[in-house]
């Protein structure tokens, strides 16, 4: 594959490009402003002397004034030797010549009469330019007198090509240098450039926690530089929890398979009869099924993060499930002196499992927390665009540094206690904000002195 060119070069190339753009144009204005000083001079050269003739010819009265006419000519014609003319009479006869024979000749043919502006004309290595023109004599019943001139502009024409050449080769050279200024310049402004890939090609995941230095950093690169920064403050956050949940997970895995270990070892230590292997058993299941639980929950988590989960969306009746919900959750609510209750109506479009999961886990944990003779509140509320389910339930404040973190993987606020042994491991409120962002919601936590709330907003539609 074509390795592209350098972002160096990219800018030299397109420096270069436009400085010879201006320089073609201007060489191109310049050569054109020369050729047409040089045919205006011409122009001026050949009609004064046009001019001339035909006042002299109109000034002719008699035929010894027509006689007197070539000695007139020569006389003016004597401070522009390098002009040839030719004045031929009506009656074809030629009353003056001068200059190189083949060029008079080509002027008595009439070459260039009547053109508004003078022609050129080659000839043995000299270029002319030729006007020729019809004037009235003074004598009356006489023929108008053609008058033809040709003025040698060779070395006009040398010139002008000897100045394009060096013109061109200028403006070449001068694009060449432009070209190697360009490359300097567009180097030394990219230097930041290179000093910001330098600064990125040293961060690794151990120096995460370094943000790039923002000083000497041209404002082109501050965007740039505030979203890198941004994405490395997002990945250092993604490594912490990452490292987070790798040691939380080997914590709460760890605590069953030992437990299982040592009353398997205990159980296998001597004989016993076969109600103390099926107590065994029974124990056991219950740690593997916690195990279960918690790998099928972080498996879930893992495909809501990759997008594999499917929602099934259909009209859901929040009231009717929250009071299905309440009644599942009767029994353990009276066994801890909570009471229930429940207000609101609304419906929206969603998946009905996922959002009996994401409620039950709300529920599970206000009925775990709320003091004995107080009561959970499920409150639901219609919007415009958005439904809002409230879980809310006295008990101890969540401290304030908590609330932003309580809905991270395994993420518990008192480490030290593990209430609800068996099913609290910290995934419940992670898989409930998985559940309500898949639907394009959101899930909001507050806490005080008097009650804890769970707020969920869903969209009317999926």
């Amino acid at each position: 594959m074509k390795r592209p060119i350098s972002l160096t070069a990219r800018v030299s190339l397109l420096f270069a490009g436009a400085a010879a753009c201006v320089l073609l144009v201007g060489g191109a204005l310049f050569s054109h402003a020369v050729q047409e000083h040089f045919l205006r001079r011409d122009a001026a050269a050949i009609g004064g002397m046009m001019e001339f003739v035909r006042n002299l010819l109109a000034g002719t009265r008699t035929h010894e004034d027509l006689a007197r006419i070539p000695s007139r000519i020569s006389e003016a014609r004597f401070e522009h030797p390098s002009i040839a003319i030719a004045v031929e009479a009506g009656d074809k006869s030629v009353l003056f010549r001068a200059g190189p024979a083949e060029v008079v000749k080509h002027l008595l043919t009439g070459a260039g009469l009547g053109a508004s502006v003078p022609l050129t004309w080659s000839h043995a290595g000299d270029t002319y330019r030729i006007a020729a023109n019809r004037f009235p004599l003074g004598i009356p019943g006489t023929p108008p007198v053609m008058v033809a001139i040709a003025f040698n502009i060779t070395r006009d024409q040398a010139f002008i090509g000897e100045l394009t050449g060096y013109l061109w080769l200028g403006v070449a050279q001068a694009a060449l240098v432009m070209a190697a200024l360009g490359w300097v310049s567009a180097r030394r402004g990219l230097l930041p450039l290179h000093r910001f890939s330098a600064a990125v090609t040293g961060i690794s995941a151990e120096r995460l926690d370094a943000p790039l230095p923002e000083a000497g950093m041209p404002v082109e690169l501050d965007e740039l530089l505030a979203a890198f920064n941004g994405m490395r403050a997002r990945l250092q956050d993604s490594f912490r929890r990452l490292s987070e949940v790798s040691s939380d997970m080997a914590h709460e895995l760890r605590t069953p398979l030992h437990s299982l270990m040592m009353q398997t070892q205990v159980t296998l230590s001597r004989e016993r009869d076969a109600a103390d292997y099926r107590a065994l058993l029974h124990s056991n299941l219950e740690e593997l099924e916690r195990l279960s639980r918690m790998v099928s929950n972080m498996l879930f988590l893992a495909r809501a993060d990759n997008r594999e989960i499917v929602l099934k969306p259909e009209r859901v009746e929040l009231q009717e499930e929250v009071s299905r919900l309440l009644g599942f959750y009767e029994a353990l609510a009276g066994d801890r002196g909570v009471k229930l209750q429940q207000s609101g109506s609304a419906a929206v479009e969603s998946d009905r499992l996922m959002i009996q999961r994401a409620l039950s886990n709300l529920l599970s944990n206000a009925i775990r927390f709320t003091p004995a003779g107080k009561a959970v509140k499920v409150t639901i509320a219609q919007g415009r665009e958005h439904v809002t389910v409230k879980v809310e339930n006295p008990g101890e404040q969540i401290p304030p540094e908590h609330l932003p973190k309580i809905f991270e993987r395994l993420y518990r606020v008192d480490r030290s206690r593990r209430e609800g042994a068996s099913d609290n491991v910290g995934l419940g409120l992670a898989i409930t904000k998985s559940i309500v962002e898949m639907h394009g919601g959101s899930v909001a936590a507050e806490s005080d002195v008097q009650r804890t709330s769970f707020t969920l907003s869903l969209p009317l539609r999926v």
